[in-house]
């Protein structure tokens, strides 16, 4: 029993040593900040994940356009590529695959709308083909992964190989995913998609504040 204690409390600082690695934050950042905690519980989920996979955070690419779009998460497995679009709400959420807009509702029954994350997340898995060009459409999976802290009541969609879940179920899912889906990569193709797209992950302030003024522009 203290053997199996010490190892998920060794693994659990592995993981934070390769996600600080990765993203720069330290832990004070990830507990002082909603985005990033929900981030690096995301990355704590695909911990120890049978198989060969690799983890990429905030990554900035570039679509047809030439403007960067970011990526919360991306999970490299031998089975596919996980597009992981993380949104950390509270409240009610209310959703439809089809449309533009998805609705977040609170107690005090104040309503606040936000874009469609499954058609969000269909955008930066548009932008992973146009940097990946030589890899299937079959190998993408969409996942918007909720906060814990909502309640999802009613969500629904009829897109292909898309999944709308709270944190919680992470784990469990991509469990079932990996282990249902036929692999579709190499050991050595999975590094090499990784290196690929690990050069989006470095990125300099002037990409970062492009992408800002192109989010504000679109909520006007």
């Amino acid at each position: 029993m203290f053997k199996q204690f010490m190892k998920k409390v060794k693994n659990t600082i592995d993981s934070h040593k390769d996600y600080r690695n990765a993203t720069g934050n330290s832990l004070l950042d990830v507990v002082t900040n909603k985005g990033l905690f929900g981030e690096y519980l995301s990355n704590f989920a695909l911990n120890d994940v049978q198989g060969t996979s690799r983890t990429l955070y905030n990554i900035y690419i570039p679509k047809k356009n030439g403007k960067p779009t970011e990526i919360d998460l991306v999970f490299i497995h031998e089975t596919g590529i996980y597009a992981i679009e993380s949104k950390n709400y509270s409240a009610w959420i209310y959703g439809n695959g089809d449309h533009k807009n998805w609705t977040q509702v609170f107690p005090n029954r104040k309503k606040y709308s936000f874009y469609n994350p499954i058609k969000q997340n269909e955008t930066h898995i548009r932008a992973l083909q146009h940097v990946l060009p030589n890899i299937s459409t079959e190998a993408y999976t969409n996942l918007v992964v909720f906060s814990e802290r909502c309640e999802l009541k009613e969500i629904h969609y009829t897109q292909q190989q898309t999944h709308v879940i709270k944190r919680p179920a992470l784990r469990k899912l991509i469990e079932e995913l990996t282990n249902k889906n036929p692999n579709m990569f190499t050991t050595a193709e999975v590094i090499k998609i990784y290196t690929d797209l690990k050069r989006f992950a470095v990125t300099d302030p002037a990409i970062i504040e492009q992408h800002k003024q192109d989010i504000a522009k679109y909520k006007k």
